[in-house]
């Protein structure tokens, strides 16, 4: 006999940056917790250190230059995820794979480690690692 037991997830909620910046910086949690900001998370922000984040400001455009930001950017994600069809289709295709080859030569794993580390910015390591077809043993000895 088995028994299940349902467990009553409830989704993580998210919060901008700059509200979390912002606790931490005036110590002041009533900001939080009258947005609706559980005490004890906003509590949290006050020991941490702020996360850096990058981002483009686009307060200052107006709605017409927005669009046109966001056509520009849909253009590069098409163009983007094209490529990377292409990419996978001419990898499965070829049967090419890293996991029973030896690479001698140090300055090709090096070029290799150097591209994961870049790729890693966007892409997690494990989708990198699939799409490389390398294990994570052999890319821990490189």
């Amino acid at each position: 006999m088995i028994i299940r037991m349902t467990t009553t997830s409830r989704r993580q909620r998210r919060y901008d940056h700059r509200l979390r910046d912002l606790i931490h910086r005036t110590g002041d949690l009533t900001i939080a917790t009258d947005l609706g900001v559980p005490r004890s998370t906003a509590r949290g922000w006050l020991g941490k250190a702020p996360k850096i984040v990058v981002s483009v400001d686009v307060t200052h455009l107006k709605a017409p230059e927005l669009q046109q930001e966001i056509l520009k950017l849909r253009r590069r994600v098409k163009k983007l995820t094209a490529l990377r069809r292409l990419a996978l289709a001419l990898l499965q295709t070829s049967g090419f794979t890293l996991t029973y080859e030896r690479l001698p030569d140090e300055r090709a794993k090096i070029r290799i480690l150097q591209a994961v580390d870049r790729a890693r910015e966007g892409v997690p390591l494990w989708a990198l690692l699939r799409f490389l077809r390398l294990s994570p043993s052999r890319l821990h000895t490189w």
